[in-house]
């Protein structure tokens, strides 16, 4: 690791509320980069200092490599200087190592590694991967996506030892005693990113996470912000109503495996007035029974959402 990689003070500036940015479409189905800016200038101007393009929320999977170069480029170019950019890499190893490094020349201050998607990941085979990338951009920080549960705190230890710019991890298998245990067999001092979101924030905060990703501050920023307050100053009363508020919308992002994640957010905010509900396939906009439960499941909160009308136009 080269002396540019401030490890302490990256993981000081992620340890917040960590943004998935959406990538809106225009009416042809193209990435309206206009737009991409201007929302992301909306999150950065709520409050929102971590962002992560090219996340899953992001719909990372359904870009083209151009789309996904263009869209961090967008995203970079809004930042202010307290704005901490991880940028989402992945794909082949080939691909992986290749965008770490148009991140790392673009400005991002990380990178975060996403999930190898190959059917037959080794613990070891993910190790290898992820220190391959993290080698290739050694002053650069760099945060694995971590959903399976066969990565154990040693497998972690060992990617450690081979590449000390790791500085810490979107964890995301869904199972908090599993957490508790990798995190208590991993090396001290990494970052531990509750990579399920509000929903699992909360129980993933008392066994050692300090920050969650989030794709509900696509649309109201406060409420994250309102959940991260609480849990920093350990009021777990607090917490619990603004996840009780939040319960329905993120249940709703989680029913059928996932299948609708972006697609409810996506929802939300046309119903908003701040993008287009498009997604590319394999996501499918939503029929109108769901997207009439959104509506519904924003009812405890959207009082708060910030300029609900006119960003189209920003």
């Amino acid at each position: 690791m080269t002396t540019s990689l401030n490890a302490a003070r990256l993981i000081e500036r992620l340890s917040t509320v960590v943004g998935i940015p959406v990538v809106p479409y225009d009416e042809n189905g193209a990435v309206d980069h206009d737009l991409t800016a201007a929302l992301t200038a909306r999150l950065i101007r709520n409050g929102v200092t971590a962002l992560t393009p090219n996340g899953n929320t992001g719909e990372f999977y359904a870009l083209s490599p151009d789309e996904r170069r263009q869209v961090l480029t967008s995203v970079v170019s809004t930042r202010e200087n307290a704005t901490t950019i991880v940028a989402g890499v992945g794909l082949d190893l080939t691909t992986a190592v290749a965008d770490a490094r148009f991140a790392r020349d673009s400005g991002a201050d990380a990178i975060m590694v996403h999930q190898p998607v190959v059917p037959y990941l080794t613990a070891d085979g993910w190790v290898e991967y992820n220190a391959s990338v993290a080698a290739a951009v050694p002053d650069v920080g760099v945060l694995p996506y971590l959903t399976h549960r066969a990565v154990s705190g040693g497998h972690i230890t060992r990617l450690v030892e081979r590449a000390p710019n790791v500085v810490g991890l979107k964890y995301s298998v869904p199972d908090p005693v599993v957490f508790a245990a990798t995190r208590a067999e991993a090396p001290d001092g990494l970052l531990w990113i509750a990579g399920l979101a509000e929903s699992y924030a909360p129980a993933y905060w008392q066994a050692g996470a300090r920050a969650f990703t989030s794709g509900l501050v696509n649309v109201a920023p406060a409420v994250s912000l309102e959940l991260l307050a609480a849990l920093r100053r350990g009021d777990h009363d607090a917490a619990g109503r603004v996840w009780r508020r939040i319960r329905h919308f993120e249940e709703l992002r989680a029913r059928d495996g996932s299948a609708n994640n972006v697609s409810v957010v996506k929802e939300a905010m046309h119903q908003l007035g701040l993008c287009r509900r498009d997604v590319r396939p394999p996501s499918h906009p939503l029929p109108d029974a769901l997207a009439r439960e959104v509506t519904e499941s924003m009812a405890p909160w959207r009082s708060t959402v910030p300029e609900a009308a006119g960003e189209r136009a920003a």
